[in-house]
């Protein structure tokens, strides 16, 4: 049997890992790091944990579960994916692995713009994801950063929520119709704050009072590697059936990449449910 590579180290890959292995397939996972998750603070909404847990444990505890399987874990970046001698070839900077099956499940990455002290803030008023971290931001006043549909989606996730929210576009024109949106396109400097953000500086010296600040810029990673392959899309996610099987035979994606709702549980599942197709196309196809 061929094997099986699986791009992405978040819920959606390592439930692909787990029940890959399980199930006898040779099975490497490459990641960089933990994917947007990782930038999570703590984890409150996951089945079996009472009393929460943070992001970065998470993940651990996947990793080295799916290690103890006998899953090979490379820490690398994956530049891009093709054609091969067993079927396919995941490049990294570094190397290139032979694959009869691939899981594309490195989510959606977001592409955090050039603003001063974010890094500092993240966990700390900066978040990646509307529906996990909204609840926190309750009648408080917000910031989406980015200017395409998926900040526009992030916003109206918000907006309800928060006391105040506005679009900031970094000097870029909305890629939709914002007018019921409100937009605010100057260029963004820094976050600044003591302890946790409260005010978005812009490059012309003026301020904003904010109390959180969402991160939306778009789709790169698993849409870069998506156009590489020629995999259908939909909606700028991979297009999957029932089997989390793309139009490519042999390829699969799962998690954030995909359509539905950005969340640990369905990235799980997803992971479920191609690493099962993923093995019963490897033990069909040599």
């Amino acid at each position: 049997m061929k094997d099986l590579v699986i791009i992405g180290a978040g819920p959606a890959g390592i439930s692909a890992a787990l029940y890959a292995v399980r199930g006898g397939a040779k099975t490497t996972v490459i990641a960089k790091d933990g994917g947007a998750l990782e930038k999570a603070d703590a984890i409150q909404n996951y089945y079996g944990f009472p009393e929460g847990i943070s992001a970065k444990e998470l993940i651990a505890r996947g990793v080295k579960q799916a290690a103890n399987l006998g899953a090979k874990i490379v820490r690398g970046e994956v530049v891009g994916v093709g054609f091969g001698q067993d079927g396919y070839t995941v490049k990294t900077a570094e190397t290139a692995f032979d694959a009869g099956a691939v899981i594309i499940a490195c989510g959606v990455a977001r592409n955090a713009p050039p603003v001063a002290n974010l890094a500092r803030f993240e966990g700390s008023g900066v978040s990646y994801c509307a529906v996990c971290d909204g609840f926190f931001f309750r009648g408080k006043r917000i910031a989406v950063i980015g200017s395409g549909k998926y900040a526009a989606s992030e916003y109206n996730v918000l907006k309800d929520l928060a006391k105040s929210a506005v679009l900031l576009t970094n000097g870029e024109d909305p890629a939709f119709d914002a007018q019921d949106i409100p937009v605010n396109k100057r260029k963004l400097a820094s976050l600044e704050g003591d302890g946790a953000v409260q005010e978005v500086r812009f490059a012309d010296g003026s301020a904003l009072p904010v109390d959180g600040v969402f991160i939306a810029c778009g789709f790169a990673g698993a849409f870069e590697l998506s156009k590489k392959l020629g995999l259908e899309l939909t909606g700028g996610k991979i297009a999957v059936d029932e089997k989390r099987a793309t139009n490519i035979p042999g390829i699969f994606a799962a998690g954030d990449c995909t359509a539905g709702m950005q969340q640990i549980a369905k990235a799980v599942c997803d992971g479920m449910i191609a690493g099962t197709e993923a093995l019963r196309y490897l033990k069909a196809n040599g």
